[in-house]
């Protein structure tokens, strides 16, 4: 994965940040490893020392690394295996593994959203397939998501995307082997308001999850939930 310096991207501090979370957290660098040195990382991506400064102390304050006398910086062990899922007060339906109620919207073959390029680590004139797809409970829209495809993944539009996305990926020998989510709250937008159809303003969660197959980058879904329907289910293990 690449810096972008593309107009409105992130700074540069941030984005490294989010490259070298995303290989601690998908298993490259391993607990205990020793990171490479400074002057390497700013040779790979070709930035300044504070910027990679930057990036660490981040990294420190997320207790994912630790600076170590003698030794360099070292990755840390994980105090905690995280699960989570959203349970719908929607008729006490419960999202996880819950697919009856959720209808494919469209399928489609994209340009490639600079955050999603990013994450692919492809240019953003790549095409990928999108895939949109609504959770609907007495004819009401609850949820929304839309799910893009590393361009790698051998599925084309014309594929019969119902049922378990992650049961295909497997099928077509793309198994998500791991993910990484971030989930946030915020007042719903205009553009929400006309897909779940109504006029008043409320919150929503928006969740963001990232799938790897084994070191690759595979899926990126936006998803965003009605908060009056919804509970964050944390599972700490």
């Amino acid at each position: 994965m690449k810096l972008s310096y593309q107009v409105g991207q992130k700074p540069l501090w941030s984005q490294l940040y989010d490259i070298l979370e995303m290989r601690i957290l998908s298993g490259e660098y391993k607990e205990g490893d020793t990171l490479p040195s400074e002057v390497a990382i700013m040779q790979e991506f070709d930035v300044s020392r504070i910027t990679v400064r930057q990036a660490m102390d981040k990294l420190i304050q997320a207790q994912l690394i630790s600076r170590q006398r003698g030794k360099g910086t070292v990755v840390l062990k994980y105090k905690n295996k995280v699960t989570t899922a959203f349970q719908s007060f929607f008729q006490e339906v419960k999202e996880k593994n819950q697919l009856k109620d959720r209808q494919v919207i469209a399928v489609e073959s994209v340009k490639a959203p600079s955050e999603v390029a990013y994450f692919f680590d492809i240019p953003t004139s790549d095409s990928v397939i999108k895939l949109t797809r609504q959770t609907f409970i007495n004819e009401e829209v609850v949820a929304c998501y839309e799910t893009y495809l590393h361009p790698l993944v051998p599925l084309t539009v014309q594929d019969d995307f119902n049922g378990s996305l992650y049961t295909k990926l497997e099928i077509v020998s793309y198994p998500i082997t791991n993910v990484i989510e971030k989930i946030s709250a915020a007042l719903i937008s205009t553009q929400e308001k006309k897909i779940f159809s109504i006029e008043q303003d409320e919150a929503v969660m928006h969740r963001i999850r990232m799938g790897y197959s084994h070191d690759l980058a595979i899926e990126y879904t936006y998803a965003t939930y009605l908060a009056r329907g919804y509970e964050l289910i944390i599972d700490l293990k």
